[in-house]
């Protein structure tokens, strides 16, 4: 049992931001356990409504399990040009689950993709920022624990000390074999047949050997996000139009297209196996985004 993390905080309060995912869970259980009684913890998850809906049933369970029914549904409120996101609060039953907030989003701001990957301060740090500070959580009032694990510290931020962002899987040496551990002894555990279906399913971030693993076994997942491209492919900022559409993956893939490609393309479907993954690696299939094809809440862009 860990009885200590060798974590230094400024105040009592500590915003968890949960992602939906197995590591978040595990540092949300980590931190009830350990500073449970001693801290003030707010803990949220944020919908963009692209989730798989089986990471809405975890995040469900994990409410029951592990947050006592505490935990707040956020989903992104966007507003007209001059104006910020904002957040409403929701439940798993009223969640959205058609991509709503990720479509307004790209209403006003354009295609996400690799050059313009705004939609994780748009749809989750801001939003949940605002609602923070309208709960009285002001800014630099609370440190942020984000959900990275051991293996991943490469992903920490250069900038923790200073946006107060804090690893307790981190500081706990707490590693992916660990995590799919500790959530495999619980009947709720997440019940994604992969990695490659974790976040946004459709995520531009993720390789193309998972995107195309998704392409070949889902290629439905991407039919929203074709549409999105012909609809705002031309959107600029919000600034009006641009001459070059807008598309939402690398080399100036369109959703489309990467369905297609998926179908012809010579690969080998991922798999969650980490030695596999390591033997199999290709530079131009396996390559993902610069946040390791995830989003944490509260790190900025």
């Amino acid at each position: 049992m860990i009885q200590h993390l060798p974590i230094t905080f400024n105040d009592n309060r500590i915003a968890s931001s949960f992602s939906g995912g197995r590591s978040s869970a595990r540092m949300a259980a980590l931190l009830y356990e350990l500073y449970g009684d001693t801290h003030e913890i707010k803990s949220c998850f944020i919908n963009t409504g692209f989730e798989d809906l089986r990471t809405l049933d975890f995040v469900h369970a994990c409410d029951e399990h592990i947050f006592d029914g505490k935990l707040v549904w956020l989903e992104a409120v966007i507003h007209g040009p001059g104006k910020g996101p904002t957040a409403k609060v929701v439940t798993y039953e009223t969640a959205s689950r058609n991509g709503e907030p990720y479509k307004a989003a790209v209403a006003k701001h354009g295609v996400f993709g690799p050059s313009h990957p705004q939609c994780n301060s748009r749809l989750k740090t801001e939003p949940m920022r605002w609602w923070r500070a309208s709960e009285g959580w002001a800014p630099g009032s609370y440190d942020t624990a984000i959900g990275i694990r051991a293996d991943e510290i490469d992903r920490c931020s250069s900038k923790a000390k200073e946006q107060r962002l804090i690893y307790p899987l981190v500081d706990a040496g707490i590693r992916k074999a660990d995590v799919n551990l500790w959530c495999g002894q619980f009947e709720w555990d997440l019940k994604l047949p992969g990695d490659h279906y974790g976040n946004c399913v459709g995520c531009f971030k993720k390789s193309f050997r998972k995107l195309y693993t998704i392409a070949k076994e889902s290629p439905e997942v991407f039919e929203p996000f074709a549409a999105l491209e012909d609809k705002f492919g031309h959107v600029h900022r919000g600034k009006g139009e641009q001459e070059k559409r807008r598309v939402f993956y690398r080399n100036h893939t369109s959703a489309r297209q990467l369905v297609a490609d998926a179908q012809t393309a010579e690969f080998r479907p991922y798999q969650d196996a980490e030695h596999w993954q390591l033997n199999l690696f290709d530079q131009q299939l396996d390559v993902g985004g610069g946040c390791g094809e995830s989003c944490e809440i509260g790190a900025d862009e």
